[in-house]
């Protein structure tokens, strides 16, 4: 759904799988998560929590990432290292990030929010609050 919309904005769409996926629209699947690192402007991650996925965003691949690209998860807080998100940040190898799950999530509204990216002015931080919305 994701790369649909992306496409009606003008976006070339590419993506990764390690399974051969029928495209929709015309993203195009590139065969490597390392090529659509050098590839991407914006990467959007949407992967479940597994072994395999677990920190598979860490400095290397941070680093292999467009100079002056964006990152988002809204996948699971185990999927990218946050100290090396907000080197890139700081250091500007990354123009950006928008976090919405975190290793560790606060519990309550009164529990404070503990993350390396606090602070930082060109980050998003949702803290998997779409469940405390009316809506939800």
């Amino acid at each position: 759904q994701l790369s649909v919309l992306a496409e009606n904005l003008g976006m070339q769409v590419y993506f990764y799988d390690p399974l051969t996926k029928l495209p929709l629209g015309n993203a195009v699947q590139v065969t490597s998560l390392h090529e659509l690192l050098g590839l991407a402007d914006i990467v959007s991650l949407h992967v479940p929590e597994l072994p395999s996925t677990q920190w598979m965003i860490g400095e290397k691949e941070i680093r292999s990432m467009k100079k002056g690209a964006i990152l988002i998860n809204a996948a699971r807080g185990t999927v990218v290292e946050l100290d090396h998100l907000a080197a890139a940040i700081k250091d500007k190898h990354l123009i950006g990030a928008a976090i919405d799950v975190f290793p560790v999530e606060p519990r309550s509204n009164d529990e404070e929010f503990e993350s390396p990216l606090r602070g930082l002015d060109n980050v998003i931080l949702t803290p998997h609050i779409g469940g405390s919305t009316a809506e939800a």
